[in-house]
């Protein structure tokens, strides 16, 4: 053998992974690989209505799809009927259980910010949420779904506020 058949294998199996490499690279930046973390079941979330200052009952759902993400945030806030959004406080702030193929539901408290209750106007609200992932692959951001199972009414206080 000589040195420039040598020379062309080696080239070849070098251009071979890097055309594997590529591949794989551009297949993930694409997303086709992409596993969500979970999948919502907003056909089981609640909401009850209430009077601004007092609690909301939340039940929300989902199916966990990966166990290999850390949550590092969980943010709650609620759309008023005038699209107005509020800060609000939820009575837990982490959820946990092990990915499985079946739909988990969890129930909390939500509480308006007392400093927002002469500001939100009663009707027709929206519960937001943002939960913040760290992820092999770095930060993931989620949202709860834009459902009617999000809505929910802010009635005016018993207490005069």
């Amino acid at each position: 053998m000589d040195v420039e058949t040598i020379t062309k294998g080696i080239g070849a199996v070098t251009a071979t992974f890097a055309l594997i490499g590529g591949g794989y690279t551009l297949s993930d930046k694409l997303g086709l690989f992409d596993k969500p973390i979970l999948v919502w079941a907003p056909e089981y979330f609640e909401i009850t209505d209430g009077p601004v200052d007092g609690p909301f009952r939340v039940i929300v759902a989902r199916e966990k799809i990966r166990d290999d993400c850390d949550v590092t945030g969980f943010t709650l806030e609620i759309r008023d009927s005038e699209y107005v959004v509020h800060p609000a406080t939820p009575s837990v702030t982490k959820f946990s259980g092990p990915a499985n193929d079946k739909v988990d539901k969890f129930g909390f408290n939500v509480f308006i910010h007392e400093g927002h209750y002469d500001r939100v106007a009663l009707g027709e609200a929206t519960l937001l949420a943002t939960i913040n992932y760290e992820c092999p692959e770095g930060p993931v951001v989620v949202h709860y779904p834009d459902h009617q199972n999000v809505r929910f009414n802010i009635e005016r206080s018993t207490n005069g506020v």
